[in-house]
C-alpha cells in the first residue's frame, strides 16, 4: 500500500490546524488577551479598541496593527497578524511568514510556530526546501514531536532529499509506531530507498513524483 499524500498532509498539517483554531480564538474573534479592555462583541468603529466576530479582515489588520505600533514587542498582536494573514480566505501567505518571523524573533523556540511556516511553504508557496528547513528547526526545539517529522519526511520528499526523508520518517516511526498511518509510512520508506524494486507507482491516490528543482 503507497502512500496516499493527501493523508499525510492532513496530519503533518495537524499543528497548523489547531494553531490557527487557538489564534483565532484568542485573538482574532475574542480579543488580544487581557491587553485589550471593555467587551469585545462592542463593534469594530473607527477608533475602538475591541473588534467583533464579524469585522471585516481589513478592520482587523488595522486593529491587530495598531497594537503592535503601541507595543511593537506585543507577540498576542504579532501572531494573531500572522495567522489572520495566512488565512485561506485572505492567502498572503508571505506576509504571514514575515510576521511569524518577527514573533519567532522574540519567541524563538515557539515549535508550533515554525511547524506553522513549514506548512505554509509546503502546502502554499509549494517551496519544500524553505518548508524542510522550518520543519527540522521545529524537531530541534523538540526531538519528540512526532508530527513534525512527519511534516519534515513530507518536505525532504518533495524536495527530492530522498535520504534525509527516510530518516525524518524513521523517527516517526519509532515516536509514534502505534500511528494509523505507520504502515503506509514504512512502504513509502521502502520505496524511497528502493526505487528499482518498487518502480513508478500506478496506484490511485498515490503521490504525485515531485517536481524537480
Amino acid at each position: 500500500m503507497l502512500l496516499n499524500r493527501k493523508k499525510i498532509n492532513r496530519i503533518a498539517k495537524w499543528f497548523a490546524i489547531v494553531l490557527a483554531f487557538v489564534f483565532a480564538l484568542s485573538g482574532i474573534f475574542l480579543g488580544v488577551g487581557s491587553k485589550v479592555g471593555g467587551n469585545i462583541f462592542a463593534g469594530c468603529a473607527q477608533n475602538s479598541s475591541s473588534i467583533s466576530a464579524s469585522s471585516s479582515i481589513t478592520d482587523r489588520e488595522k486593529y491587530l496593527l495598531g497594537l503592535i505600533q503601541k507595543n511593537p514587542k506585543d507577540t498576542d498582536s504579532i501572531k494573531n497578524l500572522a495567522s489572520l494573514y495566512a488565512g485561506d480566505d485572505v492567502k498572503r501567505y508571505q506576509d504571514a511568514i514575515n510576521w511569524f518571523n518577527k514573533y519567532l524573533a522574540i519567541v524563538p523556540k515557539d515549535m508550533t510556530v515554525r511547524l506553522e511556516i513549514g506548512s505554509i511553504y509546503l502546502n502554499k508557496l509549494n517551496d519544500p526546501t524553505a518548508a524542510a528547513k522550518a520543519s527540522s528547526q521545529a524537531t530541534s526545539i523538540d526531538p519528540t514531536n512526532a508530527n513534525a517529522f512527519l511534516q519534515l519526511g513530507l518536505a525532504e520528499k518533495d524536495a527530492l532529499q530522498n535520504q534525509a526523508a527516510i530518516q525524518a520518517w524513521t523517527r516517526y516511526l519509532q515516536l509514534a509506531p502505534g500511528s494509523s498511518y505507520a504502515a503506509q509510512i514504512k512502504d513509502q520508506i521502502n520505496q524511497l530507498a528502493h526505487p528499482a524494486q518498487t518502480g513508478p507507482s500506478t496506484t490511485p491516490g498515490a503521490p504525485a513524483p515531485a517536481p524537480s528543482h
